[in-house]
């Protein structure tokens, strides 16, 4: 009995032996395994994540490529800033780190709050920017008490500048920080929301090639988050530097000519306008864009500068000389955090400042309209040069009768004449043996109707119209009135100023469909533009009558013409009524532009090109509500192509 109990027991016992072995194996093995995992398998990932403890990874931010005009010198820049991070992971209080920042730099509400959204939303171990745009003073309090910060670092980096102010803002555009529609289109500029980026004009257009490509380094920090050296991983990238062939000098001598017209400056000091900007709010608004231009009109009021826009265009190589809209406003300002009361002041400005009038404003072209019916009548063979036709003042049309601008008429006309002195009832009859059909396929050959490559956002592309497009667009049915309207550039015609000097320097050069552009050529060789395709002999006759209108004894610009010295100039004016006078106006004397509330007065329009002879280069003006297009933007014209040709001497 013993015996049995023995060798039951050491049964047991071999049992438990035997499980408690397999056990340790068991064991062993799985510690085995875990440690191979650890050191081997993920030997990569455990060694990231130990130098996570002890360096940041940091974007290396590109030094974005600057801006040139024709002549080198610089419209867009980069300068020194200094900013000021903060890392939440590293900060044992945040409210309190940024109460302590606040009694060192200058900080807003707003800042702290837009810190806090920031740690809410974004990993802890992300740099916050705090302020990007330090002083030399609080960067040295700051780095004083910087051993106190935890978390709290600042570095340098560069800050986008335009030299020239306001000068070329609707050319160069701006740049401004990343919104979160950018970042939805684009994840990859969720890295580098300080970097901004262009929002408009040829920043927004070679954003890609100026942008540049952003390194990393990393950034050895201690317990506290403080860094204490980079390692630099990857370079960053520069971004390509642009040449614009914009011209510094002329688009300062254009924007002065332009906004001044034909009015004379004031004292800004005086107590006179000091007395009329506590009253008048568009003075007041005006001012509050920083400029300090004040003008007297010829009714003695003190009254804001022009507002309209120049282009000057070489017709050889396409290259914009010139592109001037104003009012202008300072790309500065959307660098860093704009102002909410600066983008008020913009918004709020009765003349509408951010608005590119070279390629979004929509003008009807009036007379300069004229030379593309007379083309389309002469290539068609409804008239030739010696074709006349009497103006008496009218045309009747069924029941309706459309007068000529000039009480009386010109008398008898041909179409060299009409463009001389533009007489609107020589067009009529020819628009209508012409066809607004014709009209339209001439328009569009001379770059009216559709957006010119340019490039720049927000180009429209105006209206040349017809039968289609008058069904498509209202459901009605073209009538023969509606192209008498047509024929002197009103009705529903509008182009742009970018057009009406694309149209003229194609009238100039007479051979190629010549395209513009704002980008410097490399080298000397023109572009290969596709042909005109437009009867030279035509063209030849057009030109003639445009060189009348300078020259002739009775042509619209006479007093206007460029001094033979510079090869004299050809042009056409033109004068669009904005407002119909109404017949109570009438019968209180309100009739001549000056009398007018100025958004009421006609739009004075002119184009043309120089040197006569060997043309070299076709401008468009529009000067807003200026009255007339003799008068006022056909000295514009002359003074900025005077200005051209003097540095050509």
């Amino acid at each position: 009995m013993s015996r049995k109990k023995t060798k039951d027991l050491r049964r047991t016992m071999s049992r438990r032996r035997l499980l408690l072995g397999g056990g340790a194996v068991a064991l062993t093995s799985i510690l085995g395994a875990r440690l191979f995992q650890l050191q081997v398998a993920e030997n990569h990932r455990y060694r990231r994540l130990s130098d996570r403890n002890q360096f940041d990874l940091r974007i290396v931010a590109p030094t974005r490529g600057r801006l040139f005009d024709r002549k080198m010198r610089l419209l867009a820049g980069n300068a020194e800033s200094f900013q000021l991070y903060i890392t939440p992971l590293y900060v044992d209080d945040l409210q309190q780190t940024l109460a302590a920042l606040g009694q060192i730099v200058d900080l807003t509400e707003m800042q702290i709050d837009e810190v806090f959204a920031a740690a809410r939303k974004g990993p802890s171990f992300h740099d916050i920017i705090v302020r990007d745009d330090l002083s030399q003073r609080e960067l040295a309090r700051l780095a004083v008490r910087s051993p106190l910060l935890s978390g709290v670092s600042f570095g340098k980096s560069l800050r986008r500048i335009y030299p020239q102010g306001s000068l070329a803002c609707h050319v160069t555009g701006y740049v401004s920080p990343v919104t979160a529609r950018e970042i939805e289109r684009n994840p990859a500029l969720e890295k580098t929301p300080h970097l901004g980026t262009g929002k408009n004009g040829i920043e927004f257009v070679h954003e890609r090639n100026l942008r540049g490509v952003p390194g990393r380094e990393r950034i050895e920090v201690n317990a506290k988050g403080q860094p204490i050296r980079a390692l630099r991983d990857v370079g960053a990238m520069s971004g390509k530097d642009l040449q614009l062939s914009i011209d510094v000098g002329l688009q300062l001598h254009s924007a002065e000519i332009l906004r001044r017209g034909q009015l004379k400056p004031v004292e800004m000091g005086s107590v006179e306008v000091q007395t009329a900007l506590a009253k008048d709010s568009d003075l007041k608004a005006h001012i509050a864009l920083g400029d300090s231009l004040i003008l007297r009109d010829q009714k003695d009021r003190l009254v804001p500068p022009e507002s309209g826009a120049v282009v000057v265009m070489d017709i050889h190589s396409g290259e914009i000389i010139s592109l001037v809209s104003a009012p202008m406003f300072d790309p500065n300002l959307f660098t860093g955090r704009l102002l909410t009361r600066d983008w008020r002041r913009l918004n709020a400005h009765p003349r509408k400042p951010l608005l590119n009038r070279v390629t979004a404003g929509q003008y009807a072209p009036g007379s300069t309209f004229k030379m593309v019916v007379g083309l389309a009548a002469l290539e068609a063979g409804v008239i030739s040069s010696t074709t006349e036709f009497t103006c008496s003042g009218d045309m009747r049309l069924g029941n309706s009768t459309f007068h000529c601008w000039r009480d009386g008429g010109h008398g008898v006309m041909n179409i060299i004449s009409a463009l001389e002195q533009s007489c609107d009832v020589f067009f009529y009859e020819i628009a209508l043996k012409t066809g607004i059909r014709k009209i339209k396929n001439m328009a569009y050959r001379l770059g009216l109707g559709e957006v010119s490559g340019l490039g720049l956002p927000g180009e429209k592309q105006g209206i040349i119209p017809s039968h289609e497009w008058k069904l498509s667009k209202l459901g009605k049915v073209w009538t023969p009135g509606e192209t008498v309207v047509s024929s002197i550039g009103q009705g529903y015609v509008l182009a742009t100023p970018l057009q009406l000097a694309v149209m003229t320097a194609r009238i100039a050069n007479g051979m190629f469909a010549v395209t513009p552009t704002l980008v410097k050529s490399s080298d000397d060789t023109p572009p290969a533009f596709a042909p005109l395709n437009v009867d030279p002999g035509a063209l030849a006759i057009i030109r003639k009558g445009m060189v009348k209108v300078m020259k002739g004894g009775l042509g619209t610009a006479r007093k206007y013409d460029l001094e033979a010295s510079f090869g004299g100039m050809a042009g056409k004016t033109g004068t669009v009524q904005v407002k119909r006078i109404t017949k109570a106006q009438r019968e209180e004397g309100i009739v001549s532009n000056i009398d007018r509330p100025w958004a009421e007065r006609d739009h004075a329009l002119f184009v043309g090109y120089a040197p006569v002879k060997r043309p070299s280069y076709a401008i468009s003006v529009v000067v807003e509500h200026g009255g007339s297009g003799s008068s006022t933007a056909a000295p514009v014209a002359r003074d900025i192509l005077k200005k051209l040709m003097q540095e050509q001497v």
